[in-house]
């Protein structure tokens, strides 16, 4: 069976052929490893810059309230998705965090599958007018993500291109981070050190700080946006502060 679906693959024209294709090999893989995403909460980070940060710092939020957490950074393909996936769900994770580069998503990476969080870590300084083919540019390429109706969207209310992904409706609610006053998790406050960065954020009415061994302003936002996440996930503002200091990048 594999064999004939390769072959499917490799005669395939990168004409109208090629989105049928992919979508094809997404339900494939999902009913040759058993639909694993049917079971699992998804958390699919995208962005030019600081996805795979984001995706460790709400691994170490979740499992700070003992709770099973996988974690795929960057997956290539539906297949390797799958296996991942498969792997995780076989261990019993409620969780998974996945973080994905833009052009994945184009190749409909995540067709047919229940997105529960769907978070953008872009900032304005990190724009990006790259092309993933000649038709999808890379702001399309993440609008697929979402538009497949996740529970939660999480957006940066000072990205640019805000107004194109908060178009896009989500089950329960869309929620923004960022410095603007009308971000629903708001950034009051930052500090560079050398070795780390801290924060302060309100959320609905509660104001907190943050820290993390990450330094840079970029930091701040990639922290609020796993805090934001974090919150509709239900996690509270210690385990979301306890989740984010236990991030070590040299430890990765």
């Amino acid at each position: 069976m594999l064999y004939y679906f390769h072959m499917a693959k490799k005669n395939a024209t990168k004409s109208g052929l090629k989105p049928k294709l992919q979508k094809a090999k997404a339900k494939f893989f999902a009913t040759y490893y058993s639909n694993p995403a049917k079971d699992l909460k998804i958390i699919a980070i995208t962005g030019e810059k600081g996805r795979d940060i984001v995706a460790h710092y709400l691994q170490e939020i979740i499992k700070t309230r003992d709770q099973k957490v996988g974690l795929i950074i960057d997956p290539q393909s539906t297949s390797e998705l799958y296996k991942q996936l498969y792997q995780i769900w076989r261990s019993g994770t409620d969780y998974v965090v996945i973080a994905t580069q833009a052009h994945a998503i184009a190749n409909h990476l995540f067709y047919g599958m229940p997105i529960f969080a769907a978070v953008l870590t872009d900032t304005p300084a990190e724009q990006s007018n790259s092309v993933m083919d000649a038709e999808m540019s890379a702001v399309d390429a993440k609008a697929i993500l979402f538009n497949k109706e996740p529970v939660y969207s999480i957006l940066n209310r000072e990205d640019p291109n805000y107004e194109i992904f908060a178009k896009f409706p989500a089950k329960t609610a869309t929620l923004t981070y960022g410095h603007n006053r009308e971000a629903d998790m708001q950034i009051n406050r930052s500090k560079v050190y050398k070795m780390g960065t801290e924060a302060n954020v309100s959320y609905h009415g509660e104001s907190y700080d943050m820290a993390t061994y990450i330094t840079g302003e970029e930091a701040v936002n990639y922290m609020a946006a796993a805090a934001l996440a974090a919150s509709a996930l239900g996690f509270n503002s210690d385990f979301i502060v306890d989740g984010i200091s236990n991030y070590e990048p040299q430890a990765q």
